[in-house]
């Protein structure tokens, strides 16, 4: 495949590449029997802060020789280290005291929103367009993002499937109290869960800004694109092989909806609605066929865990 190529699909790369590593990395959450309700929140806080910090980077590191697009590439990567903490506090709250996954999902998901705003808006007022803190517009560039996001799925099933650690997460997710009677320590593996999982989710969120939209808003936060992960994450059995093609056509459907619009002759509200419908059809598919019982949830994802229940 030439550059010319590659570039006409750009766009579609990003958009996988976002969806992908998000969903990937809610995956490594919630096998660990973590239910991530924070996803969306957990995404657009990434978007803030990927925003705030390739600009940041960008002024505050020209004078030590460090210039664009290494600026962007490390925002990129540290984005994923404040959105881990967001995981690290998940995991430990919620394996060390008895509160409901979904309540401190949810909680955290619009603490994201705000502060996500907190750390875009003010960045965005003051550039304006933040295209020149994009990722280089390029076939190297995006072909560089498939392949690496490609990798870091594969590292991760790996992870998951082969590895001793991979297997305690795995062991959380399905009986805790049991993994903790093996002398699994419940508490460091979800804390390694959350921590990886999050970084990951906030890698893939800032490719939203800086290399898929290369624009960032503060409405962005009510598109939804974290529950889309959320879906892919579901209906791909959490798998980062099956996570692929799944990211690969709900990418499409969320870049290519004008042209999807003007293929079906629909008005541009009803195709705005069509990434949507395809995520409700999936919803619907899973749980209608074996689908449910071929991917299923791990047996105690969202159930409260608190060591002191054991002894009831």
């Amino acid at each position: 495949m030439n550059g010319s190529a590659i570039e006409a699909l750009a766009p579609l790369i990003a958009a996988f590449s976002t969806m992908y590593l998000v969903a990937v990395g809610h995956s490594i959450v919630e096998k660990s029997g973590i239910l991530n309700l924070a996803i969306d929140g957990a995404f657009f806080f990434s978007t803030g802060v990927s925003v705030y910090l390739a600009v940041t980077l960008y002024n505050g590191l020209t004078f030590l020789g460090i210039t664009y697009p290494v600026t962007t590439i490390l925002a990129i990567l540290l984005t994923g280290v404040f959105t881990a903490v967001l995981g690290a506090f998940m995991a430990w709250v919620l394996t060390s005291l008895p509160i409901s996954h979904g309540a401190l999902g949810l909680s955290l998901q619009f603490v994201g929103y705000g502060l996500g705003i907190m750390m875009g808006y003010p960045i965005r007022q003051s550039v304006g367009s933040i295209e020149p803190y994009a990722l280089p517009y390029n076939a190297i560039t995006y072909t560089t993002l498939l392949i690496s996001s490609i990798i870091a799925g594969v590292l991760v099933y790996v992870f998951l499937e082969k590895t001793p650690l991979g297997a305690s997460i795995k062991a959380c997710g399905e009986n805790p109290h049991a993994a903790s009677a093996l002398g699994v320590n419940v508490l460091k593996t979800r804390l390694v869960a959350g921590i990886l999982g999050f970084y990951i989710i906030g890698v893939g969120a800032a490719l939203n800004p800086l290399a898929w939209q290369r624009y960032w808003d503060i409405k962005s936060y009510i598109l939804g694109y974290g529950w889309f992960a959320f879906t892919i994450a579901l209906a791909g059995g959490r798998n980062p092989i099956y996570l692929i093609p799944l990211s690969f056509a709900f990418g499409g459907l969320l870049e290519y909806s004008i042209e999807i619009m003007v293929i079906l002759k629909v008005s541009a509200d009803v195709a705005k609605l069509i990434p949507f419908i395809g995520a409700l059809s999936v919803m619907v598919i899973y749980g209608a066929t074996e689908l449910r019982r071929i991917f299923a949830s791990p047996s105690s994802l969202g159930k409260v865990y608190y060591k002191e229940e054991k002894t009831v």
